[in-house]
């Protein structure tokens, strides 16, 4: 009788292995997918960030070109070369060091501006939208920005050319005036 038992405790003994196995072959399993999954992301990121620091350049040049000393000099020269024209204060002087505007752009993040203009189209009605919004007491000038940007290891450059509104009050003498007679 002993031996009868010895027998079926070693038949449990090897049922214990062979779930063990199954149980390991399955996070094997797991663990190869995981993995899988992480490698094509780390993948795609590399892919797709050079791509995102294109536009984050373009988007940085379109915000610059719109600060006060640019749009100042708007009401002089009516368009700014962002790629070779040099930065001025707003009452048109140079800035100390003959720095141009795509050297100030490029320094403040990755990607490089290739091409950019910011033109003063001029003052106009509101567009109807907005008027529906601000009433008649708003007038707008209007600007038009044309950027090229791209980054190290982008596929392709990008472009972005966009008008911006900017709103005055009609009745307000100050505000505008130097930036296109608004």
């Amino acid at each position: 009788m002993k031996f009868t038992m010895l027998h079926r405790q070693n038949r449990q003994n090897g049922m214990a292995l062979i779930l063990a196995i199954g149980f390991l072959a399955i996070l094997s399993i797991l663990g190869a997918i995981v993995l899988r999954v992480a490698t094509q992301d780390m993948s795609d990121s590399a892919v797709t960030m050079p791509n995102q620091r294109a536009i984050y350049a373009a988007d940085r040049s379109i915000e610059y070109a719109m600060n006060r000393d640019i749009i100042m000099n708007l009401a002089i020269y009516n368009s700014i070369n962002l790629v070779s024209d040099y930065v001025r204060e707003a009452d048109g002087t140079f800035v100390p060091g003959n720095i141009t505007h795509k050297a100030v752009i490029d320094a403040s993040g990755p990607g490089s501006l290739l091409s950019g203009t910011v033109t003063d189209v001029g003052p106009s009605v509101l567009p109807p939208h907005l008027a529906a919004i601000h009433g008649s007491e708003f007038g707008a000038n209007v600007y038009h920005v044309n950027v090229k940007t791209t980054s190290i290891g982008a596929s392709k450059p990008v472009h972005i050319d966009a008008s911006i509104v900017r709103l005055f009050k009609l009745d307000d003498d100050q505000i505008f005036r130097t930036s296109g007679g608004g």
